[in-house]
Parts: structure tokens; sequence; C-alpha cells
């Protein structure tokens, strides 16, 4: 008996010896433990394709990311389904195109996405970020209205759900970001239409004295972003033909539409008949239609040329044979505002990125934060097709 119980308080001794050795190893170092594998983590689950799967050494995964914004953070199927919002101030085409570009990508990244708008009520759009905020939401991307730009973000972080801005900057009072977001960079687009009209208006007009051409900048400047590509036009038309008349106008007078565009524009034309050639670059689409109108109603047509940043307006003009003064426009594909939202989003809800570190090496100097500056093309009606249909191939070979 006392031979058994001495054997049995041995054995005993021994089992503890063992697991105190184990409580005491070492635990894995932190890049040990978050290296992520290979392989999927269910049999299965398909992984992110190596081609765009994040490099381990790279500083944030949005490095990885192809020529229209594409990455992977995450193997998009290892984790449950996530529920982003897509919230914006106003109704408008291009958020209806947005979202359709959402919906098309919601199956690559996995996500549901749904839509909230204030229709041009503030307090509206704020009060349902907040609600939504309660119902299992685990991202916004936000379309911020500038002049509610602090309120808003203030309501953002106190939610603490991640989220990225998109088509509105926002900036503190010394031009930096006040958060990560993705818009058209201004001041080049307005630059970039001047530069095309000077370019091009001899296959419109012949080999004209150029001192007969005078600007007229659109601008709607509550918004700094049309402010910005007002200012980049007459900027780059001064450099062009210092010399030459320059008119702006201020849609603060009426509203983003067709006919505010016509009331400012027909009047300029109107009260300077000594002007014989236009160029006229608009800020937005609404007020380029309104111009063109506005030309065609007094028949000077063939004396100007009509410039916009957007393009589904003119598009669908041009799909049913338009042919007038309105003759190109600094088209962005819906894909390159929405591609590398969207996967930025997703990133920061991953937790592969922070605020901070998402697009980083695309950082102004100075800045916390990064504006996305996206990619632009101008087109024609006898380029605008080829150039959207190579963009959405680009994402289709993904």
């Amino acid at each position: 008996m006392k031979k058994a119980l001495s054997v049995l308080i041995a054995l005993l001794l021994v089992l503890t010896l063992f697991a105190c050795n184990k409580t005491n190893e070492p635990a894995p170092s932190p890049s040990e433990s978050m290296t992520p594998s290979s392989e999927p983590s269910t049999p299965g689950e398909s992984a992110a394709p190596e081609s765009q799967a994040p490099d381990s050494a790279a500083a944030d995964p949005s490095e990885t990311e192809d020529e229209i914004g594409f990455f992977y953070a995450k193997d998009p199927a290892s984790r449950e389904t996530y529920n982003i919002v897509f919230a914006y101030p106003r109704p408008m085409q291009l958020m209806q195109n947005i979202t359709t570009v959402l919906e098309e990508l919601s199956g690559k990244l996995n996500y549901n996405i749904s839509t909230t708008t204030g229709d041009n009520d503030i307090d509206i759009y704020i009060q349902n970020l907040e609600v939504l905020a309660t119902q299992d939401t685990d991202g916004f991307i936000n379309v911020i209205d500038p002049t509610s730009s602090t309120r808003i973000i203030e309501v953002l972080d106190e939610l603490g759900i991640p989220y990225v801005g998109l088509l509105n900057t926002v900036k503190n009072g010394d031009g930096h970001a006040l958060v990560p977001m993705v818009a058209l960079d201004g001041f080049a687009a307005g630059e970039t239409q001047v530069q095309w009209m000077y370019d091009n208006y001899k296959n419109y007009w012949g080999d004209i004295d150029t001192s007969k051409i005078a600007l007229i900048a659109t601008t709607f400047s509550p918004n700094s972003d049309f402010q910005d590509r007002h200012d980049g036009a007459v900027a780059k038309f001064q450099e062009l033909l210092p010399d030459n008349e320059v008119f702006s106008v201020d849609g603060i007078v009426g509203t983003l539409d067709t006919d505010t565009g016509y009331n400012m524009i027909a009047p300029t034309f109107t009260g300077h008949s000594n002007v014989e050639y236009w160029f006229v670059v608009s800020c937005l689409e609404q007020y380029a239609q309104g111009a063109a109108r506005a030309a065609e109603n007094l028949n000077i047509q063939d004396k100007v040329l009509v410039s916009c940043v957007g393009s589904d307006i003119l598009s669908s003009e041009w799909n049913n044979g338009y042919e007038g003064c309105w003759v190109t426009c600094l088209a962005v594909s819906d894909y390159l505002y929405t591609v590398p939202t969207i996967c930025g989003l997703v990133s920061l809800i991953d937790g592969m990125s922070t605020p901070e570190s998402l697009w980083a090496g695309k950082r102004a100097p100075g800045d916390q934060y990064t504006i996305y500056y996206i990619g632009n093309e101008m087109v024609t009606k006898d380029t605008y097709q080829g150039y959207f249909d190579r963009i959405a191939a680009t994402l289709e070979a993904e």
C-alpha cells in the first residue's frame, strides 16, 4: 500500500512540473502571431489572388493597389459579411452611379451596401447616421457637406465607426486634410480643361486670332472644390493668354442646376458682344448644360466651346446623338471614385489600416490623413466610350 502511494505521489509531481513548463513558455512575438497565413483558414475558402495579397513588409496594404485603386486587405471570404452605408446629403445621378458600383463590388469584397440621404437637409443626414450606427453598421462612406463638415466629422468620430470621405474634400484652416478621403484635385481639373481647349480650338475654329478668345469660369463658391476648379481654370487661361478677358460667374445666386447655369452665363454672352470666341469652363455639368443652351439660343454656338468636370449628363447627351458646342468634359469613371474608397474602408474595418496609415504614400506634406486624388481624362464624343470601357475592363481583370 505504501509503495503504491509513493508511485502515485511521484506521478503527480511529474505532471505538476510539466504544467509549469507549459505555462512558462514564451508567447509568440507580435510579428509571428500577426503574420497572415497564405492558406485559407477554412477548407474551401478562397484566399485573395496572389498578385493582390498584401505584402507583409508593406507599411499598409493600400500600397499594393492596382492602377484603379483596387487592393485586398484580408481574404474577404475569411470573415463575416460587413454592413456598409453610403451616406450623402442630397440625391444626384452621380450618387446612384456610385451606389451601382458599390453593389457590383459587394460580392468581391464581401459586404452588404445600403444608402441614406438627407434630401438636402443636413440635420436629417446627421440623424440618419446616428440611427444607422446603432443597427450593426460596420463602416460609412460619407459625402461630407462642406458647409457643415466640422459638425459632421464630430458626429462621425463620436460614433466610433470607421469611415472614409468621398467627393468633397474637408480641410482645416491651414489646408490640411481632416479625414481620409477620395476626391478630385479641383485646381488641376480646372487647369486641364483650359489646356485642352487651348490645344484643340483649331479643330473647331481654325487658325483664329487668339486675342479674341475670352474665358467664362463658373464656380459655386460655398464649395471649396468647385472654387478650386474655377481658380485652376483662371490661372491656366491667364498663363496661356495673359492679355485676354476673364469672366467669373458664381452659382451662389441660384442652385446646382441647369437653369442657374443658363441664367448666369447668358447675360455674360449678351453683355460682351465684343468677344468673338468663348471658352466656357464649368465646375459641374449642370452649369455647362446651361451654358450650351444659352449659346444655342443666342445662335453663337459656333463661337463657343464648353467643358466641365463630370461626364454623366454629357455622356447621356452623346448617347442620344448630341453634337453641340458642349464638346468635352473631364471624365472620371465611377469605378475610379468608388474602388479606392470601398477598398480603403474595408481595410479600416479589417484593422489592416488606420486612418493615419491609409494611402500614406500619396499624402501631402504636413497632412495627418490622405486625400486620395483620383485619375481622370479629357474625353470627347469620339473617345468617351473607349475610356469607360478601358477602366471597366481593368476591374473585370481582377
